[in-house]
Parts: C-alpha cells; sequence; structure tokens
C-alpha cells in the first residue's frame, strides 16, 4: 500500500480521523504526522505509545525525510520513495503528481522460512528463561539461604509463609509469561525473538494483527503442536505458504520483509 504525501499535513494513526488509518494495535490512535515543510516532508511523532522511528532511530523533534529513509510506526515499517520512481498504477505510464515528491510505501513481506523461525524460537527460549528469573527471584533468594547461609533443617520462615510465596511467585510467572507470548503476539504483532529476526505475526487472510482473543487461539494451537513433539512445527519447510500446526489451527502466519526489494535513488 502507497501513500502519497500530497498535503500540507498527513496524520497517521488508529483513529478514523487520521489521514492514513493504520490498523494494528501498535499504533496509537494519533501516532504520528507528515508536515510540508521549506525542504520537503518533516516527520513528527504525535505523543505515540510505542514510538515513532526513523532509519531506527527514535524520533522526539521533527526530522525532515528522504528518499530511501525506513521509517516505523510501532511495528509496522515502510520506506520513503520519489513519486516519480514509483511504477505507475492502472496502466498509467505518467507519473502521479503532487505538492512533495515522496511517498510512503508499506514494507512487502513474504512468508518466514523454518530457518529464521527456529532462530526466532531459541532467541525466545533464551530471553524467556531470563526474564522468568525476575518474578521467581524471591524463591532463588530462598533456596540460596537455606542452601548456603542458615544451618541445615533450619527454615527462613514458616511452611504457610513459604506456600504463600511459591503462589506468590507463580502467579507473577504466569502474567510475565502471558505478557511476554501473548501479549507480544497480540499487541506488537512479535515476541522479542521475533522481531530480533524482523518477523511479524499476522491474521493470514487479511494480513491484519490478530488481537488477543486470536492469540489466546494460537497459544492453545501451539499446545497441539507440543503433543505431536514438535513435528507440526516442521509443516513450515513442507508447505509453500510455511504455516505450523499452530498456525493453520489459528489462521496465522509469520512473515518477513521481502527479500530483493530495491529501494530507488533520490
Amino acid at each position: 500500500m502507497t501513500y502519497a504525501l500530497d498535503s500540507d499535513k498527513l496524520v497517521i494513526g488508529r483513529s478514523r480521523s487520521c489521514d492514513v488509518r493504520l490498523r494494528e494495535d501498535t499504533v496509537s490512535r494519533l501516532h504520528a504526522a507528515f508536515i510540508q515543510g521549506p525542504a520537503g516532508p518533516v516527520l513528527e511523532d504525535l505523543g505515540s505509545s510505542n514510538g515513532t522511528f526513523l532509519n531506527e532511530e527514535r524520533v522526539l523533534g521533527p526530522r525532515a525525510v528522504a528518499a530511501g529513509d525506513a521509517v516505523r510506526f510501532g511495528s509496522l515499517c515502510g520506506t520513503i520513495e520519489r513519486l516519480d520512481a514509483l511504477p505507475p498504477a492502472g496502466g498509467d505510464e505518467r507519473a502521479p503528481t503532487g505538492n512533495l515528491p515522496f511517498a510512503l510505501t508499506e514494507t512487502e513481506t513474504e512468508p518466514a522460512g523454518l530457518g529464521l523461525r527456529l532462530l526466532a524460537l531459541l532467541a525466545d527460549a533464551a530471553a524467556f528463561t531470563l526474564g522468568s528469573l525476575v518474578p521467581l527471584a524471591p524463591l532463588l533468594v530462598v533456596w540460596v539461604a537455606e542452601r548456603y547461609l542458615l544451618a541445615p533443617g533450619r527454615m527462613p520462615f514458616g511452611l504457610h509463609a513459604g506456600t504463600t510465596l511459591v503462589g506468590a511467585c507463580g502467579a507473577l510467572w504466569l502474567v510475565f509469561a502471558f505478557h511476554y507470548v501473548v501479549g507480544g503476539w497480540a499487541r506488537r504483532g512479535r515476541t522479542p525473538g521475533m522481531s530480533v529476526l524482523g518477523l511479524r505475526l499476522l491474521d493470514w487472510r487479511r494480513r491484519t494483527p490478530i488481537g488477543y482473543s486470536r492469540a489466546i487461539l494460537r497459544a492453545a494451537a501451539c499446545s497441539v503442536t507440543l503433543l505431536t513433539l514438535g513435528l507440526g512445527f516442521l509443516t513450515v519447510a513442507l508447505r509453500k505458504d510455511r504455516k505450523a500446526l499452530h498456525d493453520l489451527l489459528a489462521g496465522t502466519m509469520v512473515v518477513r520483509p521481502r527479500l530483493g526489494r530495491t529501494t530507488p535513488a533520490a
């Protein structure tokens, strides 16, 4: 999808009032704006929750943009291109015109292969393990105290307090796990491991973020893949659409930026 930067101010966000409406949970209602400056388009963040980025640097003030720049609103990526460098629409050989000679083009994607998905899974396993140390830290401290600091057979507190501590730490860990996996899929369209590899999770029909209900369904579908001892994950290598068993059950797909796409020079 291409949006011409042909007005004095082009507001981007989830709200219906925006000039460019992006239906993505990581995009704020009023996220960012392109404003016509003396030397060309200027990008400004409008107080978004997840940030506006220009060439992977967070936009903290007005920033001039040029052809070839990469922009990101939350987790949605795009590029700035010259209008006269874009292919004509509808077979019209004339180049489109406008007040500004630039356009915002969303990054094209393709299904992610088995190798990238396995690397993302390993990265998530490492990050999840490290993150789990935070809610479980009190239990680790008690274990270290019992094993190395206190006299044999001596407990730092009673059985009731110990049970309460275990329950509280377990509840905190469940909140962390839900936020890491389900929250990552639903709000950002990716977990930290997927983000490192540049992967996104989308609805396979509409190519839109899946939301919390579908994310919970996908988490349940992942348990089915686990019951197959991981064989359901190998369908990624066997299918042209690169879907795992849980993707088929939940109606999702994992994509990456399309390789080989060139950005026209200014």
